[in-house]
């Protein structure tokens, strides 16, 4: 990446605030969808119009490339045990700001109500973050996104974590949240649509197969963003997109993989669901990226579902990079608008790929909770702020020649 389009977002990545070092995606990022957001291009067309994809996700994935090693640090193992030993607890500014409120007494399940509800469909969230995490405000944000889009109200089981915690204990959380909507609130299982992202759409195709063994009730349809599939990460194609992927690395994720899996083998298909039987689920619908290594088993997917004759959509993005959909971006709600045609046949209109409804902090503060941030250091500027920086960078780039 140009070093003054690398310098523009470190220098709004910097104003915004100081994150802990356990943060693993961080403010470069968001100092980036929010300039994209706001109609700024940082001189970067030439490059995104080659590569054939939007301005706005090229800017992202660079700011997610520039970001400095001490932010990209992982909590130890010991850290993460630690801190997957304690019961979650919504930040106060996710409440306020996303509008997420407990279901009847639970404290791990949330509910989203849209803006205005157009269906009784619901949508069953399964979040990411690699098995180990809590959700991110930047699944917060698509979650809210997403609900209002679909016009549909949306539940999240935000399930207990690994190492503290495994697959067997985590899918039984989840899978008795599904029947308590199903079966404590009268919820018609053939209105309920799950929805999952990186580990959450490995956990969604998983607990799919599992109520199929068990004759449990389905729902209606399944959409998996960016899943994984197998955690033994053993696709060699793995090796050939790492290269590409600012986000995911092989060998971490396999070492989280195998803490979650406890005593299950690590091709069991309750880990590892591209494994397992994929005959009588649902329609399932596919979201990948070539720019993240998950893209190779949902390839292998594709394989099989074509072989075997199977309801399997499958939409491979180029150049995108992991969680692609989950962001503000055209690629993303151009997704969307695929989920909004599969489930209620509306047309990929300009409502649906309007982003006006992402207001200021909602851009800025996508990423990184009230935990996260250190007491005191520094506050979220303001948009003429970021936008004062990206301009003064796009001035300056102007007098040279764009490269490629």
């Amino acid at each position: 990446m140009n070093n003054i389009v690398k310098s523009a977002i470190s220098t709004a990545a910097g104003k915004i605030f100081k994150l802990k070092t356990s943060q693993k995606i961080a403010i470069g990022a968001a100092a980036a969808v929010t300039a994209a957001a706001t109609g700024l291009v940082i001189a970067k067309s030439v490059q995104a119009k080659k590569q054939d994809r939007s301005v706005k996700s090229l800017v992202l994935e660079d700011a997610t490339r520039a970001l400095p090693v001490s932010v990209k640090r992982e909590p130890s193992f010991e850290e993460s045990m630690e801190k997957s030993s304690k019961p979650f607890v919504l930040p106060q500014a996710v409440r306020k700001r996303i509008g997420l409120r407990e279901l009847d007494d639970f404290e791990d399940t949330f509910v989203l109500e849209p803006k205005n509800k157009t269906t009784d469909d619901v949508i069953f969230y399964f979040h990411g973050s690699n098995f180990w995490y809590n959700p991110s405000r930047y699944h917060y944000a698509f979650m809210r996104r997403l609900s209002n889009k679909l016009g549909a109200q949306l539940i999240l089981p935000v399930y207990p974590k690994a190492p503290a915690h495994t697959a067997v204990e985590i899918q039984q959380m989840l899978i008795d949240r599904y029947l308590y909507i199903v079966r404590g609130k009268g919820i018609p299982a053939e209105n309920v649509v799950f929805v999952g992202d990186a580990a959450g759409g490995g956990l969604a195709l998983a607990i799919l197969q599992k109520l199929r063994y068990l004759a449990l009730p389905m729902p209606k349809q399944a959409f998996l963003i960016s899943p994984w599939l197998d955690i033994t990460n053993s696709n060699p194609e793995m090796e050939e997109i790492q290269p590409s992927d600012p986000i995911l690395n092989i060998e971490k994720l396999a070492f989280k993989g195998e803490k979650y899996a406890g005593d299950l083998a690590l091709t069991h298909p309750a880990v590892s669901p591209i494994y397992g039987d994929l005959v009588g689920l649902p329609k399932l619908t596919v979201f990948a990226g070539t720019r993240e290594i998950f893209c190779a088993d949902v390839r292998k997917l594709r394989e099989i579902a074509e072989d075997k004759n199977l309801d399997i959509d499958v939409h491979i993005y180029k150049n995108q990079m992991h969680f692609f959909v989950g962001l503000p971006i055209p690629e993303g709600e151009e997704a969307i608008g695929i989920i909004a045609s599969e489930l209620y046949g509306a047309e990929e209109d300009d409502s649906l790929m309007d982003i006006s409804d992402l207001d200021e902090s909602e851009l800025a503060d996508a990423i990184v909770s009230e935990a996260e941030t250190e007491d005191g250091e520094g506050e979220i500027p303001s948009v003429e702020e970021l936008n004062a920086i990206a301009e003064d960078a796009v001035d300056e780039f102007t007098e040279a020649e764009i490269e490629d």
